[in-house]
């Protein structure tokens, strides 16, 4: 430095301060001049305050560029950046709002249920069960009175007798009523037979919905009255007898879990398909038709339940009877899970109550029958009607079985009689290139997607319906005896119904159905007429071609078309309806043609 001149000492910057500095002008008029401190020094704490703030703002703009370039790419997480994140994402959406679904589900199930705690007194330790013993039976009696206004799950929970409760019959009084959802009425078209004009008014179930009996001791329940679902929920209960009389009491189903010494009786109680007799006075006798085990839905579910008791009165005499526990009945713990968890059903079966152990989903080899458990013998009569099946289709389809060798020869169409060939060699069974399995398979998938179509096409929902009928009709295609149902839609010609390994005509039916409601009554007349093709005998398929010819002002052709409807079924009103319409319109469009 000049003589006589005091040197400054050197600034130092952080290599963070140096970043910025080199690609950031400086923003802020405090940069010209660093403010003296005292005796004409800098004040360095002024200038690191106002250095880092500056170095704030920068950072802040920083952050901002970057969201910026990020939402351009679509990296912001607003949108996925691959189809497996999606996914994920989508997934995690269907999670949180079936979360919200149970959440709303278990909101208003406690918004119905009425729970009815200690009628015959608490539950006590054992040291004073002496006392509880000496108390004198007392009958509670459940009515309209006891249940809150809009209660229809009852739970009768946490009492200890001895005494009985009762559910008398008052409480089938009870409604509940099933609001109609206008969301599924089907669009409406001018002289469309299909129409309703009107929507059905709200249903009204009587009864209870449910019972849950939880936690009682020594007591006797009996239940007179209507429960709208059949379902008795038994668990943690102890010395309890279940009566269920009268024609009212529909109990098709219980479930008792971990209980103990539990004695459930039926006098003369309806089945769950029991259909009353409409007419019922003094010397009719008891409405019920169909008694309690009579229908294979009948049955009682339990697990970790000792000593339990089942029988069945008819006219005040014991007309089956049987025992069961859950450890007599080989119960074990596996694994993680409990001997407790082992599920058992009984129910009447030829005649006899009998006690099965249910199968676990895995052990069922992918055979289903619905929603309801299964059993091995269960198993077993599935197996065998498909077996029977698997034979008719051998005996339907014995022209087209092919043989090859173990060498892969060229295949030999054969009878089916002629199938024997010797032990060592490999024989497969093709049906015009396709196997059985592959065969059932296929078949099995058309089930699947038409029945998905049918449920989609009764809510109203009928362009998803018609993309469902579609892969229907695909996975079909893929069947061997396509080469014949293309050929015989080509020649257009309606003669004898077409031999088929799936009735596609039913699908085709179904189809234009749903191009009805929608309109587009060219391709309703399209999958009609195929319909009518494959099998001139399935009259929707022509009814529908009928709809469509009317929806598109072609009233003669339509009147041919219902004319021929209404041969293969003369009662059917709907057919009826529509020949009349079409008749009514051909007469109009006659008279106007006159009149010009």
């Amino acid at each position: 430095s000049p003589k006589g001149k005091k040197e400054s000492p050197p600034l130092f910057f952080t290599p963070q301060k140096v970043s910025w500095c080199m690609h950031k002008p400086m923003t802020m008029a405090t940069s010209t001049a660093a403010k003296k401190g005292v005796a004409g020094r800098i004040d360095y704490d002024s200038w690191e305050k106002r250095a880092s703030n500056l170095s704030k703002e920068l950072d802040e703009e920083d952050e901002q560029e970057k969201e910026a370039a990020a939402s351009a790419l679509g990296l912001d997480g607003k949108h996925a950046r691959s189809q497996a994140e999606a996914e994920e994402k989508s997934k995690a959406e269907e999670m949180q709002k079936a979360k919200q679904r149970l959440e709303a589900y278990q909101k208003r199930e406690q918004g119905v249920t009425e729970t009815l705690s200690g009628l015959l007194g608490p539950v006590v330790d054992d040291d004073t069960t002496a006392k509880v013993e000496e108390k004198h039976q007392e009958i509670k009696y459940i009515t309209r009175e006891s249940i809150g206004a809009g209660k229809r799950v009852l739970t009768v929970a946490d009492t200890k007798g001895p005494g009985k409760i009762v559910l008398t019959q008052d409480l089938s009084n009870l409604e509940s009523r099933t609001a109609t959802n206008t969301s599924l009425k089907p669009k409406s078209y001018d002289d469309d037979a299909e129409n309703k004009e009107e929507m059905p008014e709200a249903t009204v179930h009587r009864g209870i919905i449910k019972l849950n009996l939880r936690n009682l001791h020594q007591c006797t329940v009996v239940v007179k009255c209507k429960i709208i679902t059949g379902t008795i929920e038994i668990s943690h209960c102890e010395d309890v007898t279940l009566i269920v009389e009268g024609d009212d009491a529909t109990a098709a189903t219980i479930q008792a879990d971990l209980c103990t010494n539990l004695d459930i009786q039926f006098h003369d109680a309806p089945s769950g398909k029991n259909i009353p007799l409409r007419v019922r006075d003094t010397n009719s006798g008891p409405t019920t038709t169909l008694f309690w085990g009579q229908d294979v839905n009948d049955r009682i579910y339990h697990a970790g339940v000792s000593n339990l008791r089942v029988r069945t009165y008819r006219d005040g005499f014991v007309d089956l009877d049987t025992t069961s526990d859950y450890k007599k009945n080989g119960a074990k713990a596996v694994g993680n899970a409990a001997a407790e968890e082992v599920q058992f059903v009984t129910s009447v079966i030829e005649d006899e109550l009998i006690t099965e152990r249910v199968l676990k989903p895995g052990d069922s080899k992918e055979i289903k029958q619905g929603a309801r458990p299964m059993t091995e013998r269960e198993l077993r009569e599935l197996e065998k009607k498909k077996s029977q099946i698997e034979e008719a289709l051998d005996e339907k389809l014995k022209d087209l079985i092919q043989i090859k060798d173990k060498n892969g020869g060229g295949a030999v169409v054969q009878q089916a009689e002629k199938k024997a060939v010797e032990k060592e060699e490999v024989i497969e069974e093709v049906y015009a290139s396709a196997t059985k399995e592959e065969i059932e398979a296929i078949v099995s998938s058309i089930e699947d997607q038409k029945a998905k179509g049918n449920e989609a096409f009764t809510s109203g929902e009928y362009a998803q319906a018609i993309l469902l009928y579609t892969m229907a009709l695909d996975e079909a295609a893929r069947l061997p005896d396509v080469s014949s149902v293309t050929e015989k839609l080509s020649s257009s010609v309606i003669s004898e119904p077409l031999e088929q390994l799936f009735p596609r005509h039913v699908i085709l039916s179904n189809r234009s159905a749903c191009f009805l409601k929608l309109g587009h009554h060219d391709k309703a007349l399209k999958d009609g007429s195929d319909a009518e093709i494959l099998n001139p005998a399935y009259v929707k398929g022509v009814f529908r071609k009928g709809l469509a010819l009317h929806a598109m002002g072609r009233y003669r052709e339509a009147i041919d078309a219902l004319a021929k409807a209404q041969k293969v079924e003369p009662k059917n009103k709907q057919i009826k309806q529509a020949l009349q319409f079409a008749e009514v319109r051909l007469h109009q469009e006659m008279r106007k043609r006159m009149e010009t």
